[in-house]
């Protein structure tokens, strides 16, 4: 294992900064003003099945003292159950534990179906993931109870701020300043 990365964001295109130049992505300001070295190791389209699946590679390998996770919309958007989810989510906190790694979860974003349903088109999944997504989001602080973590809510940050999204999923740049702001204070 290596040990020169000191942060790692990892999750899907929340993290990644889908839609938004670099420079507007909440992660990379937060790596701009963080001393340390840092990996954004966010993954367009991501399920926390197939974050799990890397995460070894992309996270354990490097032996970071700190971890952000955030995952499980993309979950919701496939038909998933939240059982299954705060599964993934416990298997990953169980991994970084064991490397005795500092742990801050992310809540997701609340989604528009309405707008989402406009741009990409009809689907169930955009109703059942905007009710699902209060239920992980309570699910998810008890799992940081659980194991004594601190958690980002985003999810309550972006809820009602439909001039905050590109398309229903994903935040513009604006939206990506919001979680910039609340999330600097972890790092």
């Amino acid at each position: 294992m290596t040990k020169n990365i000191d942060l790692i964001f990892f999750g899907d295109s929340l993290t990644f900064g889908y839609g938004v130049s670099k420079k507007d992505s909440w992660v990379y300001k937060i790596q701009n003003s963080y001393e340390n070295p840092s990996l954004n190791k966010g993954c367009n389209g991501d399920t926390t099945a197939s974050m799990l699946t890397r995460y070894y590679r992309d996270v354990i390998t490097y032996n970071p003292n700190k971890i952000f996770i955030m995952g499980g919309t993309n979950d919701l958007l496939l038909g998933r159950k939240i059982d299954t989810i705060i599964d993934n989510l416990e298997l990953m906190i169980k991994d970084s534990i064991d490397i005795n790694a500092k742990i801050i979860l992310g809540i997701p974003p609340n989604i528009i179906g309405s707008m989402a349903n406009r741009l990409f088109g009809s689907s169930p999944f955009y109703s059942y993931a905007e009710i699902e997504l209060p239920k992980l989001r309570k699910a998810i602080i008890n799992l940081c109870v659980n194991y004594n973590l601190s958690y980002i809510d985003f999810y309550l940050l972006t809820f009602n701020k439909k001039n905050f999204y590109l398309d229903g999923l994903h935040l513009n740049s604006h939206g990506n300043e919001l979680m910039y702001k609340a999330a600097i204070s972890y790092f």
